[in-house]
Parts: structure tokens; C-alpha cells; sequence
């Protein structure tokens, strides 16, 4: 039988697991990411786990090896620490639709519930694999930034998400835009 996948925070004693899928997602997904595998590949170690010190870092593992990953950061201002991010969602493609994807998400989330009230993202408009899942959690849309990303194939759009941690999403969310 198989053991199911574990996630779990990331340390700096995680730092060459972090690099390695961090590596693997840029060289995999080029397109989703807005850094590039050459100006990572390169870095020392060192750069790679002081990210996992000032952001929370998920990694999901499966017999010992890591085939997943989602970070999180709290915003730090007096006026943006209700907010947080997530950033860097990704899969080794031989995990994916087995519940990796969604273990990260419900994972991250539990820990943002205990510091912020509301968690943004941007994906890629055409990555509607994680549209779709970051839907079924409860993010909705509210924006589209144009020409987000851009690399030598061209431009990609981002969508713009928002989940409301303390209920429903307000009013004036759900308000029609002025003219």
C-alpha cells in the first residue's frame, strides 16, 4: 500500500530539497513563474534557504522525496498585515491529480487563517489546472494584469485572486465597478 504524501514546513536543514524543486518547477513550468532556471541555478545554497527563512514554505514529500511546493508571505506594513500571499505553487508533473496539489493549498491556508484575514495569488491565465483547484478552495477572481510575464515566446497574463479568510467576501467586493 502506499504511504499518502506528507507536507510539511520547510527549514533550512531543507534548503537542497527546496532548491531542487524550485529548480525543477522553473525548468518544468517556465511560464508560470516569474523567475528563470539560469538566474537560480547558479545561486549558493545559502540564497535558497534564507527564503524559507522569511517566508513560510511548504514542501510535500512522497517517500522521502519532494514533489511539490507553495510558499506564503504575510504582507508587514501597519496597513497590509491582515494580508498574505501565496507564491511559488507547484508539482512535479508525475504527482499531479493525485491530491498533492490540494494538500499544499488546504496546508498553506490553515497556516494563513492564524495570521492574516485574506490571501492573494496570481496565476497564469492559461493555467486553468490551478484556477480551477484554487476555485474549488474558494479564491475568486478580481482582476487580470495584462502582459504580466513576458519571455521570448511572448506575453502571458495573470489572474488576480483573493480569498476572504473570516466569511463571505464584503459588499464592496461584490459591488458592480463604477462606470
Amino acid at each position: 500500500m502506499r504511504k499518502p504524501v506528507v507536507v510539511r514546513r520547510l527549514g533550512i536543514a531543507d534548503a537542497e530539497d527546496y532548491r531542487a524543486i524550485r529548480l525543477s518547477a522553473l525548468k518544468t513550468a517556465p511560464e508560470a513563474f516569474g523567475s528563470v532556471h539560469a538566474l537560480e541555478a547558479p545561486r549558493p545554497i545559502e540564497m535558497h534557504a534564507e527564503r524559507l527563512t522569511s517566508s513560510l514554505v511548504l514542501g510535500a514529500y512522497d517517500n522521502e522525496t519532494i514533489v511539490g511546493m507553495i510558499g506564503f508571505k504575510q504582507e508587514g506594513g501597519p496597513k497590509d498585515a491582515h494580508k498574505g500571499f501565496l507564491w511559488g505553487f507547484y508539482v512535479e508533473p508525475e504527482s499531479r491529480k493525485q491530491g498533492v496539489g490540494a494538500a499544499l493549498v488546504a496546508a498553506v491556508l490553515q497556516a494563513a487563517r492564524a495570521v492574516v484575514e485574506q490571501v492573494t495569488l496570481t496565476v497564469v491565465e492559461e493555467n486553468s489546472a490551478a484556477i480551477a483547484l484554487y476555485e474549488r478552495f474558494g479564491f475568486m477572481r478580481y482582476g487580470l494584469e495584462p502582459r504580466a510575464l513576458k519571455t521570448e515566446a511572448g506575453y502571458s497574463n495573470e489572474v488576480l485572486m483573493v480569498l476572504f479568510l473570516n466569511g463571505p467576501a464584503p459588499p464592496e467586493f461584490l459591488a458592480p465597478l463604477p462606470a
